[in-house]
């Protein structure tokens, strides 16, 4: 009998392996391998013609300590670049939980399902949607000549505006961009989480008298706080690594917008694409991670203390 269980659960084991083997191949593929690439950020990479890359890399190569991490301080721009990543990032993080939590509170409350359901379809769709596709929607609008803004400027008696040499609209045409694309998803979380709350809470306070701000006061925003501070301690660990496509892709890399465009990853890439110096970028992306990781495990702990079940760890 013991050897007839034993059986059953080795093949168990064994089918639940084979159905999660797709994704363990995902992640050693492109999670686990590519961080063979933290090398270069130690090394003066100069590849010779003809040479495998192990090669180039080991051989031809010679190690450099931390100088390739010296170009993202002693670059002027840097100030302003790091500025502007952690100024989106940090407005991106308080309108990304703020605004999808207030939709989906007011969607949780909508009993027609067919109404429910087709909101629910509109604010996805855009997360969906290529950056690329995003930018050439967004100068359909903002276009001199022919974008909508501009000819309702012109019949309203105003004058164009020259949107794509005007920086000082661009902080709020990103943030405005970037929040009507990524509130649905993360709606959609939290309204997945609010759904999951026993109903008989709702009822009770209802026959107690509580009105529906009361009801999300304290039924519904402590219940979901589990839900809240896992978002909030992930989306930090990101706090130096930006969107590139809505940075890249939405302002048409106009150079007169790179004052309040360029965050750190559009650097790197103009950087890597201007002088084909693959060492300086590896180091950005390992200095974006460390500092990520250790955002990521601060907060984690500071969430720990002040309310256990809401950490990650």
């Amino acid at each position: 009998m013991r050897g007839l269980k034993s059986r059953k659960k080795g093949r168990t084991n064994r089918e639940l392996l084979l159905f999660s083997l797709p994704a363990i191949v995902w992640y050693v593929s492109f999670c686990y391998l590519p961080l063979f690439g933290i090398i270069f950020a130690f090394k003066d990479f100069t590849p010779k013609p003809g040479d495998p890359l192990v090669k180039n890399l080991f051989v031809n190569s010679p190690w450099v300590g931390l100088k390739n991490f010296s170009f993202l301080f002693l670059s002027s721009e840097m100030p302003k670049i790091l500025f502007n990543t952690l100024f989106y990032n940090t407005v991106f993080l308080i309108l990304g939980i703020i605004i999808p939590v207030f939709l989906a509170i007011i969607l949780a409350e909508i009993h027609s399902r067919v109404f429910s359901g087709l909101v629910q379809v509109v604010m996805v769709l855009p997360y969906f949607l290529s950056w690329v596709i995003v930018g050439y929607c967004l100068y359909g609008f903002l276009a001199t000549d022919e974008g909508q803004v501009n000819h309702i400027l012109r019949i309203l008696g105003g004058s164009a505006v020259f949107w794509y040499q005007s920086p000082e609209y661009w902080r709020f045409i990103l943030i405005l961009t970037e929040v009507w694309k990524s509130t649905g998803y993360s709606m959609m979380i939290y309204l997945c989480a609010i759904t999951s709350i026993d109903r008989t809470l709702y009822e009770c306070a209802r026959l107690d008298g509580a009105t529906f701000l009361q009801r999300v006061r304290h039924i519904t925003l402590p219940l979901l706080r589990p839900t809240v501070a896992t978002i909030f301690i992930l989306r930090l660990g990101s706090l130096l690594a930006s969107d590139f496509g809505l940075f890249y892709q939405v302002p048409l890399n106009s150079n007169s917008l790179q004052p309040v465009t360029q965050t750190l990853d559009v650097y790197v890439y103009q950087a890597l694409m201007m002088e084909a110096n693959f060492s300086y970028s590896a180091a950005a992306s390992f200095l974006q991670n460390i500092v990520g990781c250790s955002l990521l495990l601060i907060a984690n702990a500071i969430i720990r203390k002040l309310d256990a079940d809401s950490s990650l760890m």
